[in-house]
């Protein structure tokens, strides 16, 4: 789940746990208050009627009950002492309560009692008070509570209402850290997938970002731009260094090409020979360099062309089936269809020839060598699988890097390691990338994805 909605379902829970609190807290507080004020008022007025009816009887109550207005939610009653009704005002709103017969039978004169009785199909409560009169007869006021409760309802609803509208202002820091911290980093975290893509010329742009984020994007293009500059001056002094190794390197050889043409004396001419064979591994130890600095930074010069992989790969298993034997080795060939790919010839030639070298190495005689293909719609993958002794978990993943050879490698083992680490900048050159991995049943896969072909070119033959 992205942050945005990750921040925003907490602080939605956040508010709807803080409403409810509240709302549980407000609405006992306000049952209380509301509780103690109804009390309040029904022995101010259960008092107030028995000092009426104590001074001027039965009428004043009547009169000043009805005068009160108290038809909807208040009743009063006058009982005997032995419970038969003597007078009641019970409304509408007050009727079907069972009000107590014998709940009086035990106080004094002027004294009160509350009761709370219980409607048999309403919610609302009666808080009913009664009090012993001059006479012996007994005042009974209540009070019924849907007045409260309609007020408490009243006020959640308002609570309710203001949670919401908290809850949209709440959501205005989150639009703030959206638009100002995540929408940056995610800007920032496209950069880096291109940097790691090697676009070089990638940088992490951060216009609306708060200003923490901005002083790290401009420290960060301050290392990049460092970055390009010190690899702008390596190639340059590798270029200069190439050139100056070629032009020494060339004439020594031409030196010794023109003495070993010259003399006749046999050792001498073994001499030069040899040397000369020393120089050209120099020199194509050095254009190997070269080549794969250049590769991995996708600045290798490709003369792109459409070929025909399988064409290209039958040539390629051609040329290696006798060097295959003279091994013992089997080598065979697996391409069931052609594939049209624009690639450069020379250099998938020899990122291929390089890895049949490295099956050829580490595979023991008696061993097979594949050279494969495998096409789809989305990439076009040429494989060279062999039976030698596969590849450790280190070997996984330092293999392809300039210098490694694998674990398996002995002192008679031939190659440098710089075979593999060609092979990737070759792929990277044509867009492509590199794998490895451990055959079920022995040996090693090495393979080359390419980007997938042009079925219309594979179609036409082009």
């Amino acid at each position: 789940m992205p942050s945005t909605w990750r921040l925003g379902l907490m602080l939605t829970l956040l508010m709807a746990c803080s409403m409810t609190l509240c709302m549980t807290v407000a609405g006992w507080a306000m049952k209380q208050n509301l509780s103690s004020i109804a009390r309040a008022v029904v022995l101010d007025d259960l008092g107030e009627y028995a000092v009426l009816y104590n001074r001027n009887g039965l009428k004043e109550i009547k009169d000043v009950f009805a005068a009160g207005g108290h038809e909807n939610d208040q009743a009063v009653r006058i009982t005997s002492s032995d419970g038969r009704v003597l007078f009641e005002q019970i409304p509408v709103a007050v009727a079907g309560y069972r009000w107590p017969d014998n709940a009086a039978a035990n106080l004094q004169a002027s004294q009160t009692l509350l009761i709370t009785v219980e409607h048999d199909r309403r919610e609302q409560q009666l808080l009913a008070g009664c009090q012993v009169l001059n006479d012996g007869n007994i005042l009974w006021f209540g009070r019924t509570d849907a007045e409260d409760r309609a007020y408490v309802e009243h006020i959640r609803d308002d609570l309710w209402l203001a949670g919401l509208v908290s809850t949209l202002f709440m959501l205005l820091p989150l639009w703030w850290f959206v638009r100002h911290v995540l929408r940056p980093v995610q800007d920032m975290m496209k950069s880096t997938r291109k940097l790691a893509e090697g676009s070089t010329d990638a940088r992490l742009l951060a216009p609306n970002a708060v200003p923490e984020l901005k002083a790290f994007a401009t420290a960060f293009n301050a290392g990049l731009d460092r970055i390009d500059a010190l690899t702008a001056e390596l190639q340059s002094a590798n270029d200069n260094l190439a050139h100056e190794l070629r032009t020494p390197l060339a004439r020594i050889r031409g030196n010794l090409e023109s003495y070993h043409d010259h003399t006749e004396n046999a050792a001498a001419r073994d001499a030069s020979a040899r040397g000369m064979e020393e120089i050209d591994r120099a020199a194509d130890l050095v254009q190997t360099i070269l080549t794969t600095r250049a590769g991995e930074h996708k600045a290798l010069k490709l003369h792109l062309e459409t070929i025909d992989l399988r064409e290209l790969l039958t040539h390629l298993h051609d040329l290696y089936k006798a060097a295959a034997e003279e091994r013992g080795l089997m080598l065979s060939l697996d391409v069931p269809e052609s594939r049209w790919v624009l690639l450069d010839r020379q250099r998938i030639n020899q990122a291929v020839a390089n890895l049949l070298d490295n099956a050829f190495a580490y595979t023991p005689r008696g061993g097979s060598v594949t050279l494969a293909l495998s096409v789809n719609d989305d990439q076009t993958r040429i494989l060279v699988r062999d039976t030698g002794p596969g590849l450790s978990p280190a070997d996984l993943t330092c293999i392809w890097k300039r210098f490694t050879r694998g674990s398996a490698a002995s002192a008679n083992t031939p190659g440098m390691g710089l075979g593999l680490s060609l092979v990737r900048a070759i792929a990277t050159a044509h867009g492509g990338q590199t794998g490895c991995q451990n055959r079920d049943e022995a040996g090693a896969e090495f393979w080359i994805d390419l980007p997938a072909g042009d079925p219309l070119s594979a179609a036409n033959g082009v």
